[in-house]
């Protein structure tokens, strides 16, 4: 009886004092505390424990832009794919926000097939519907992630860009990129609307011009 009352007390012990290590590495990151979340680190916490809200360390770094303490995460192997109840995971959060010099870090360990957010749009949508061009870059010519992905709004990265982008250079680059890529102009969403129609629809002259291209090898020249 005495042992058994020993044992459980040393088991409550034991998970109170887990409970605070790992609140104490929350707080940490949170406070942007590099030199303490590198001391909880050297003493053995797994990196990749989740909060309340499912968010990693990492995916906290990340909400606060704080690239060094994500750096340092990644560096000792915090997973880049887990996501939280948003369904963000750090690797898409990244695509979305343009993120490009921690996602050069990043990207070889991503779920680059797999990974998509609460509406079902894997990275490169992400990218392109936000016009970040270096992203888009990065995805295409060093993963091999799926130009074509039908997210659950039946959109592509190429409709994403001519249902919410711009005529602007960066969003052309893009669709360039996109269509050398194998984007296909053919898809439709689900109200039975190609690209083109929404890149004549909202006054995209320039991607209109590259949408009606039939030349892939001379894209580059419009």
């Amino acid at each position: 009886m005495k042992l058994s009352f020993i044992i459980l007390v040393l088991i409550i012990s034991n998970t109170l004092l887990s409970a605070d290590f790992k609140g104490g590495f929350f707080s940490a990151v949170h406070s942007g505390n590099i030199n303490l979340v590198e001391e909880y680190i050297k003493m053995g916490i797994n990196v990749n424990i989740q909060d309340d809200m499912k968010r990693t360390a990492l995916m906290i770094a990340m909400y606060k832009n704080d690239m060094k303490i994500a750096k340092l995460l990644i560096d000792n192997d915090a997973n880049v794919n887990i996501q939280d109840n948003k369904f963000n995971s750090p690797f898409l959060y990244a695509c979305e926000k343009g993120y490009i010099n921690i996602l050069k870090i990043m990207y070889k360990n991503a779920d680059t097939k797999n990974s998509v957010n609460i509406y079902g749009a894997n990275a490169l949508i992400l990218a392109c519907e936000n016009g970040h061009l270096e992203t888009t870059k990065l995805l295409l010519e060093n993963t091999d992630i799926n130009v074509n992905h039908i997210d659950n709004l039946s959109r592509t990265a190429l409709l994403e860009i001519t249902i919410f982008g711009k005529d602007t250079i960066n969003y052309v680059e893009i669709v360039k990129l996109l269509l050398q890529y194998g984007a296909d102009k053919n898809i439709k969403d689900n109200k039975g609307h190609d690209a083109l129609y929404y890149a004549k629809e909202r006054n995209l002259k320039n991607i209109e011009k590259l949408l009606l291209n039939q030349d892939i090898n001379n894209i580059n020249e419009l």
